[in-house]
């Protein structure tokens, strides 16, 4: 991919503009007025020599056939269906994400190409893993404008269900290091798409209770097993959302927050080298 979706070159620059400026504001208000809005503390860097550049793993939301598979890792139930609109609006946004990232010099990686892939949720963690993700984005929307949410992981968030063996077993997140990182991000995210967005988005548990055909718990599946720090996100459309779909304004406002998010989230990342605005690579894995 190398140009963004939309009418021209244009209207590309005048996104990836405004993503710069949005990005720009989000990073002056870190050290000091954002302070509470956007947490400084990161976890150290690892030993070894910094990378040039980071990759953000981008999963676009649903899946292209009805799955229920249990993760041969933890045993949890990785459940995925198609959503409708959902599954194009997510890959919209992901591919418009993926490529105002690229533009701002880091590497994207989608680990989905098509609405139809049928990939589970252990195939995404493995490529996000095996790419070096700094970062896994999930991209969901969903209806009601209160839906709009950031999910991150946190140690004690669980899943809870009958495994393969017909017995009921929890499966609970516990790397503190991860959860650390993953909230770290998921505020900074939730402060640009509130900005982008003219409305709050929260950082929250999910509760996937009295959902039939899920487990039962507070975690989505994907963050639960990833080994990557992970923010899930929901966009709230009070029109649609989810299987309705949503307008294309209101992807251009979910792309530009997310964008700046994640732009804002790695320029901060001390494993990661300063964000210069030189040309990244933007690919997928499959």
């Amino acid at each position: 991919m190398t140009s963004l979706p939309g009418p021209g070159r244009t209207a590309t620059a005048a996104a990836v503009s405004a993503t710069t400026a949005l990005c720009a504001l989000l990073c002056s208000l870190t050290p000091a007025a954002g302070a509470a809005m956007v947490p400084t503390a990161a976890p150290a860097a690892s030993s070894g020599p910094a990378p040039t550049t980071c990759t953000v793993a981008i999963d676009p939301g649903h899946n292209g056939a009805v799955t229920n598979t249990f993760d041969p890792v933890t045993g949890v139930l990785m459940a995925d269906y198609p959503n409708g609109a959902e599954d194009a609006d997510a890959l919209d946004v992901s591919r418009t994400l993926a490529d105002r990232l690229g533009a701002a010099g880091i590497r994207a990686v989608l680990l989905k190409d098509a609405t139809t892939d049928d990939v589970t949720y252990r195939q995404r963690v493995d490529r996000a893993r095996d790419a070096g993700a700094v970062v896994g984005v999930s991209v969901h929307t969903t209806p009601g404008a209160d839906g709009s949410a950031i999910f991150p992981q946190r140690t004690g968030g669980h899943r809870t269900g009958t495994g393969a063996d017909g017995t009921e077993r929890t499966v609970t997140f516990d790397n503190p290091g991860l959860a650390a990182e993953s909230q770290r991000f998921s505020a900074v995210v939730a402060a640009s798409r509130s900005l982008a967005e003219g409305r709050q988005v929260p950082v929250k548990d999910n509760s996937f209770d009295a959902r039939p055909g899920l487990w039962a718990g507070n975690l989505p599946v994907i963050s639960l097993i990833a080994d990557t720090p992970w923010v899930y996100s929901e966009f709230g459309s009070a029109a649609g959302g989810g299987a309705l779909g949503i307008s294309a304004a209101e992807k251009a406002r979910y792309a530009d927050g997310l964008a700046a998010g994640v732009i804002a989230g790695v320029a901060t990342a001390p494993q990661c080298s300063p964000v210069t605005g030189s040309a990244g690579s933007v690919g997928s894995i499959g």
